[in-house]
């Protein structure tokens, strides 16, 4: 809906720039026919409801205005810009934009769009809602209107005349109408029925409803208005004769009185600019031939310039990273972090590698980029970040290594789609670059959050911390009992997901399909066993080598949902330095230790823990003393304590109530608490029974 949102804005701007040139042009046709600067308000209608449009060399729109104005992924942008063509506007524009947080959750811009997006379509709904109330209160005015005959019908206390219906209209003329006047102002009727005006200002009224928050759509509505009844006039006045002029005005004047029974009604053809009909009645003269053919023409020509929109200029490679470092440019002339750049050029452009199967019916390519740029002084430059200096310029390495500009192809042109950093991902191999440029396209939610479709198993398993880790284990190439299985990705105790790329320099795709084959032939039978594939990437890639497969919780016919869902984490410990005052949330430490049972034998065994003589309770407390973690609270945490009043439950008791709990214990022995994580905070808090 986001998206859809930033469409009708794009669209409602360019159409802003159309509707200034039809007003200055309907003023330019003010001697020629009405219905000529009638049919030019199709134009308008035509930018307003189509995002796209064809490409001709007689477009009168700006070629900057051509381009997307607002970005569908500005919210992902390091560095939101618009593209008004309008410097500017875009520079203030742009800067005034929020950039998005790195250490935050949410992107503040993402927020104000959402909230945008809500209000737009609540004034939709308000406006159609007010629309089809106001039909329905006329309708219910004209139960007593009286059939004269066709679908012409007299209404008594009926002021104007008017058509109303969609399939069938319907002509509701006043029951006082001389015979002279029923014939012109049923002839202007018939006319609006016969152009198909009363779907035409439905429709108008509903573009009009989806761009209610730009005040030039308003102000177009209204003139189309005006062009259609001013047209409609000329229409009567040519099929009669011209001296009707004056009692025609009049009848204008005096039908104009009761005219506020059909305010806010799209239905209303006699609506508004009464003076203005009643003028270009009486001032109308049957229009000269070379007027009608000169006004034709020019419509003709302006509707092709303004539907069309000008040829784009054919962007090389180079062009767009030129463009790349001129942004980045844009990024260092700020008042935050101003030095002022006088030149920049291009040490090194290189294609990496090429890519067929991530997108349908389009390759693309990804480009290492390399530049330097040159200050105007650099003495005041503290370099940082990656920067460097050669001979007065700055060379750029930052932190996460050289940009990569991604292109895809639409015939054969270049289509820039953004750029990530070298050091996102080992682009030593090619499997590498593939990953990173999976990455990349996911978040722009290009491609979807999982690499293979068909069959999923989502395995938990605790790690050595104490956190709980998770992996999405998929099929890469045949699904069901002969498919070997992957490790795609996973996910650690705080919600952090990891991707997983396989150890070769060929493209994941391949290297799946040559590790099926030899499972095929009977080698490396283990892979069909997704346990085991589990265990290995376990063991061996994470290093978590205390886990065994009896530890492993497996989630079958599992979904990337199921995947993304936070998993919780136990800790069981000792708690220190529990604070409630010093931090926006509970805060403490907490000496991680194991609870052991008799049932842990494999456990003691490995730690040479006699159960006879060191577990007289039936338990043992292992404290590795490592270093003590630190944990924030979640604000509707539980907090679970033993009450020893009652045969040692455990009741629920406030945060305040369990700091002076643990208060109590401080002279004298602390017993171990249960604490369980999810998203990076403490969920709840239970204290351990020790007999």
């Amino acid at each position: 809906m986001r998206e859809l949102f930033l469409s009708v804005i794009n669209m409602s701007l360019t159409a802003s720039y159309v509707i200034l040139c039809v007003i200055f042009i309907r003023l330019l046709l003010k001697k020629a026919p009405k219905v000529i600067s009638y049919a030019l308000w199709g134009v308008i209608a035509f930018r307003l409801i189509i995002p796209f449009s064809f490409e001709s060399m007689f477009s009168l729109i700006p070629r900057n205005i051509n381009a997307v104005l607002i970005p569908h992924d500005i919210v992902y942008q390091q560095s939101p810009q618009v593209n008004s063509g309008i410097e500017v506007v875009d520079s203030l524009v742009s800067n005034s934009l929020p950039a998005p947080n790195v250490g935050a959750s949410v992107n503040p811009l993402q927020i104000y769009t959402e909230i945008g997006t809500y209000i737009w379509i609540l004034g939709i709904m308000v406006l159609l809602i007010y629309s089809v109330v106001s039909v329905l209160r006329l309708k219910r005015q004209l139960k007593g209107a009286q059939l004269i005959e066709q679908n012409i019908y007299h209404a008594q206390k009926l002021k104007t005349p008017f058509v109303l219906g969609l399939i069938r209209p319907r002509i509701y003329l006043p029951v006082d109408l001389s015979t002279t006047e029923r014939s012109y102002i049923l002839l202007h009727e018939q006319t609006h029925i016969q152009r198909k005006d009363h779907i035409i200002k439905i429709l108008a009224f509903i573009i009009l409803s989806i761009h209610w928050f730009n005040p030039l759509v308003w102000i177009a509505f209204l003139l189309m208005s005006t062009d259609m009844e001013l047209s409609c006039d000329e229409r009567v006045l040519k099929e009669m004769n011209e001296e009707i002029k004056k009692p025609y005005a009049n009848s204008l004047l005096s039908l104009a009185t009761g005219r506020h029974i059909l305010n806010g009604s799209p239905l209303a053809f006699g609506e508004g600019n009464v003076k203005g009909r009643i003028i270009n009645v009486l001032n109308y003269k049957k229009p000269v031939f070379w007027v009608v053919i000169v006004a034709l023409i020019t419509v003709i020509a302006v509707s092709v310039g303004l539907m069309s929109n000008p040829q784009e200029k054919q962007l090389s490679i180079e062009d767009y990273a030129h463009q790349f470092i001129e942004e980045t440019i844009a990024d260092y002339n700020t008042e935050d972090n101003y030095f002022k750049i006088i030149d920049r050029k291009i040490t090194k452009l290189e294609k990496i590698a090429s890519f067929d199967e991530l997108l349908p019916a389009t390759t693309l390519d990804i480009w290492s980029l390399e530049y330097r740029l040159k200050p105007e002084d650099i003495s005041g430059i503290m370099l940082a970040g990656g920067m460097n200096e050669v001979d007065g310029w700055i060379t750029e390495e930052a932190s996460m290594g050289k940009p990569i500009l991604v292109f895809s192809y639409d015939h054969s042109t270049p289509k820039f789609l953004g750029s990530f950093w070298s050091g996102e991902a080992d682009f030593s191999t090619l499997a590498g670059q593939e990953m990173a440029l999976r990455i990349f396209l996911e978040t722009r939610e290009m491609l979807p959050k999982e690499t293979y479709s068909g069959n999923h198993i989502v395995i938990k398993f605790p790690a050595s911390t104490g956190e709980t880790y998770q992996l999405f284990l998929s099929q890469p190439v045949v699904q069901g009992e002969d498919g070997i299985w992957c490790v795609e990705r996973w996910m650690d105790g705080n919600g952090t997901v990891y991707y997983v790329t396989p150890e070769t320099d060929i493209k994941i795709a391949d290297y799946y399909k040559a590790l099926q084959k030899q499972n095929d032939e009977g080698d490396n039978l283990s892979l069909i066993d997704p346990l085991e594939v589990a265990i290995d990437y376990i063991k061996n890639d994470l290093g978590q080598l205390q886990v065994s497969i009896h530890d492993l919780v497996q989630k079958y016919s599992a979904t990337i949902e199921d995947f993304m869902e936070t998993p919780e984490s136990n800790f069981i410990g000792f708690i220190s330095n529990f604070e409630i005052d010093e931090y926006s949330k509970a805060f403490f430490h907490l000496d991680q230790i194991e609870w052991l049972t008799l049932d842990d034998t494999e456990r003691l065994e490995a730690l040479d823990i006699d159960p006879d003589e060191d577990m007289p309770g039936g338990f043992y407390i292992h404290n590795p003393n490592s270093y003590p973690m630190s944990f924030q609270v979640a604000e509707d945490a539980q907090y679970n304590i033993i009450n020893w009043s009652e045969s040692a439950t455990h009741k629920s008791v406030s945060t305040q109530a369990f700091k002076e709990h643990l208060e109590q214990y401080y002279s004298d022995f602390v017993p171990p608490f249960r604490v369980v994580t999810k998203d990076g905070y403490v969920q709840s808090i239970t204290e351990q029974y020790v007999p």
